[in-house]
């Protein structure tokens, strides 16, 4: 998510600054413009004048400048005569040259004028690809944003299900109907075996018991137990012996298999996605009570697990094998 905040804000930046570009181009153009206009005013006077000087030549041709030099009355009108031709004709040299220079002038504008309508062509072609872009990481934005918070919705769903689910264990153990259980399949009796009882599946803690900050939701929960990581198609077993007392689908818990071990403490195995036992069967330490599918939590296989005494979790870290 951070690194789409970051591109739509790099396209952002780029929009403002082609903008900013495109406008400076399109001045400059405009200024260009109005100077070759200036410079176009110009050279039709100039053409003008210069029409008029070669009709004038043209006209003289036969009689020329040296006419004029031979009608003079004396050598003092001969002198001045002879400098008026020389001024004229340096004019009209200048006059030439200005032109040429002029044309010379236009033409390099016309080229910077060129240049730069291709560069706000490339201006506006980089614009209309980056608003593309932005308005396609706006629209991965938009996708990522309504799947989070899909996501924290069915995640926050899911905490107030189980939540409410474990009161209803609470209740509903405290309610079951207390009936003998083999010494066979309890034993010495399960507080006996706090700190030694096997794990119900290998794998590691993903979720564990008691208060924490979840940041899906961003709020402190309270967790009745534990999610252990484990292998596709793992089955659970039993931590204890003892007797079935509820098979079924609980919210929040998905199948879940209960087993009463006596004096008040059961163990709850949730997240199944096949039951094996059924409720009223006695089983042994071991027995296989399932198989388990992948947690909505975290999206691999995990067993939810539970210890419960007279109705109230209890952390089950607490009761298993410690590992090396």
């Amino acid at each position: 998510m951070k690194d789409i905040k970051g591109d739509i804000s790099k396209k952002e930046r780029n929009l403002k600054s082609y903008d900013k570009r495109i406008s400076r181009t399109q001045a400059e153009i405009l200024k260009l413009s109005e100077e070759v206009e200036l410079y176009m005013r110009k050279m039709d006077d100039r053409r003008q004048y210069l029409k008029e000087r070669v009709r004038s030549l043209q006209k003289r041709q036969y009689g020329g400048d040296a006419g004029v030099l031979i009608s003079a009355r004396d050598y003092q009108d001969l002198i001045k005569k002879s400098k008026y031709l020389c001024l004229m004709a340096y004019y009209d040299g200048r006059l030439i040259k200005k032109y040429s220079v002029a044309i010379d002038e236009i033409n390099s504008k016309k080229r910077n004028m060129e240049a730069l309508e291709d560069k706000l062509i490339a201006s506006k072609s980089g614009a209309w690809k980056d608003k593309k872009q932005l308005e396609t990481e706006r629209k991965k934005k938009g996708e990522m944003l309504a799947a989070v918070k899909g996501k924290r919705f069915s995640h926050e769903k899911k905490i107030k299900e189980i939540q409410t689910s474990s009161r209803k264990l609470q209740k509903m153990i405290k309610g079951l109907e207390a009936k003998n259980i083999p010494t066979s399949a309890v034993g010495k009796g399960f507080k006996s075996l706090k700190g030694r009882l096997p794990w119900p599946a290998n794998g590691r803690i993903l979720v564990r018991y008691g208060k924490q900050h979840d940041k899906e939701i961003n709020k402190t929960v309270f967790r009745n137990g534990i999610e252990i990581a484990v292998r596709s198609g793992d089955r659970p077993k039993a931590v204890a012996g003892g007797r079935v007392v509820y098979t079924g689908r609980l919210k929040g818990y998905g199948n879940l298999v209960i087993i009463d071990h006596g004096s008040g403490y059961h163990s709850l195995y949730g997240n199944l996605s096949k039951i094996s036992p059924k409720k009223g069967d006695i089983l042994v330490k071991g027995y296989n009570v399932g198989k388990i599918i992948a947690s909505k939590s975290s999206g691999i296989p995990a067993l939810y697990f539970e210890i419960r005494y007279r109705g109230k979790s209890v952390d089950p870290a607490r009761w298993l094998k410690r590992r090396s």
